[in-house]
């Protein structure tokens, strides 16, 4: 209950019923006072269910964030709003207040932000609209900023396949803002296939692509950016509420891929990445000429089923091919070349997937290890103190193996080693300083030996990945 205590009166407005308020009576009843309209959007990611009572009357039970009530009517003038803790009375209301609405029109109430204070607390964002409904074949369209933790953004809305204009459909809207202004006529598009993103304001990188989103003709819609909690590729979802119709969360359409090559005896290749069937071309090559141990970073792409192909620098001829990958919305996943060039066995040369955790932790650093040495046997990953093994974190990793989960691990500098499995004896050893949020993929890469299958191939040593 405590929680709610904090919430202001006017962030009351997050669980506003709307159905069954309208007063009624018989004939020898005073005329009916006048209405207005009320629709209510739970958008504040970190507030848990309410119930609502309107005039001492519980309205609406258990409201969760991402959830929106009908418009219904309620009495416009004063109107006695409560807000307790989802199961509790109305005489145990922490939030009680006296809210003056206009008649005759559709309010949106909705409920954004975290925390008591500051310009992100929580908060109410109060959308006023004529009401009227949208001409035949358009949209109507409204966008409110509810993440907290997001700066002002560039919004644009285009067509699915539309280059990024130079000019936004919205600039600038900074948290708690809405576009249009409240009270102001609703942005007007036809019906159609849309695709919405977003930039941070004064950048250019895409913070948010919604993909290809379908506008029906008559909609009238209230679209709030609320906080994604991942993983994905963005810290923002879209929460979609369209009048007459339930809230739907719209997440980031694409998928991320990085690409390594980490096979130490095969030369410079390109890689290519398309449609399923399709053949090599300059179209779909998406990288050029990376040599050992280079890695593309993570490369955006939309979600779907793609062909991966990796072939000699300047060749259209693919060396090794995955095909029918599936990239799923929001995913993120590393694809590395190992093995060796005439490999065999467990050394054969062939691409290898992993899936990226790439979420941080608290106030702490993130390390997946990998290992990559296509003759190096099962090793153990110690941390070495003052000349000796303080600590075996990773025992009897084998190639191509990941460790099962991430290392969790307080911020600081770690001077860490590899020995055969069970052994003491340290083969290769590097300093590390890993700071808080840090998420890692430190790699084992190389040739243990320059002799036998890996004869001319690179050195081994250790390859650090930046996951974030």
């Amino acid at each position: 209950m405590a929680r709610f205590t904090r919430l202001s009166a006017r962030a009351a407005l997050v669980a506003l019923a709307a159905a069954g308020l309208a007063a009624c009576g018989s004939d020898d009843d005073p005329p009916a006072p006048a209405t207005t309209q009320l629709q209510v959007i739970h958008a504040s990611a970190d507030t848990p269910a309410v119930d609502v009572y309107v005039n001492g009357n519980r309205s609406l039970s258990g409201v969760t964030f991402g959830q929106a009530s009908g418009f219904g009517p309620v009495n416009a003038g004063p109107t006695r709003v409560q807000v307790t803790a989802a199961g509790q009375p109305a005489s145990a209301a922490p939030i009680d207040a006296t809210l003056l609405l206009a008649p005759s029109r559709d309010y949106t109430a909705i409920a954004v932000g975290s925390g008591t204070t500051g310009a992100t607390r929580l908060q109410a964002v109060v959308v006023d609209d004529n009401g009227a409904a949208p001409a035949a074949g358009q949209v109507k369209l409204r966008v409110v900023h509810g993440a907290p933790a997001v700066p002002a953004v560039d919004i644009f809305v285009t067509a699915p396949d539309a280059a990024l204009p130079a000019a936004p459909t919205i600039d600038n809207l900074a948290f708690a803002q809405q576009a249009p202004a409240s009270g102001s006529a609703a942005l007007a598009v036809p019906a159609g296939s849309y695709r919405i993103r977003a930039v941070v304001d004064g950048q250019t990188a895409i913070a948010f692509d919604s993909g290809a989103v379908n506008l029906a003709a008559g909609a009238d819609i209230v679209i709030v950016a609320v906080p994604d909690a991942g993983p994905g590729l963005s810290p923002v979802q879209l929460l979609v509420a369209a009048k007459g119709a339930s809230a739907a969360f719209v997440r980031d359409s694409r998928a991320a891929v990085r690409v390594g090559h980490f096979s130490p005896n095969v030369p410079g290749v390109d890689v290519f990445l398309k449609a399923p069937g399709a053949a090599n071309s300059v179209d779909n090559r998406v990288l050029q000429n990376v040599t050992f141990p280079q890695d593309s970073g993570f490369l955006e792409v939309p979600a779907g089923t793609y062909d991966a192909s990796v072939a000699l620098t300047g060749s259209l001829a693919g060396v090794l091919d995955v095909n029918g990958a599936t990239l799923a919305r929001g995913s993120s996943t590393s694809v590395f070349a190992i093995g060796l060039l005439n490999g065999t066995g467990t050394q054969e040369l062939r691409l290898a997937a992993y899936a990226d955790d790439r979420t941080p932790a608290a106030g702490a650093a993130k390390v997946r290890v990998i290992h990559l040495s296509p003759d190096a046997p099962a090793v153990d990953v110690v941390v070495l103190s003052g000349g000796s093994i303080a600590a075996r974190p990773v025992q009897n990793l084998a190639f191509p193996d990941a460790t099962a989960s991430s290392l969790t691990l307080p911020p600081g500098t770690y001077l860490v080693g590899v020995t055969p499995a069970g052994q003491d004896t340290v083969v290769a050893q590097q300093e590390f300083t890993l700071g808080a949020g840090d998420v890692v993929t430190i790699a084992a890469v190389g040739c243990l030996s320059t002799t036998g299958a890996c004869a001319g191939g690179q050195p081994f040593q250790f390859k650090v990945l930046d996951d974030r």
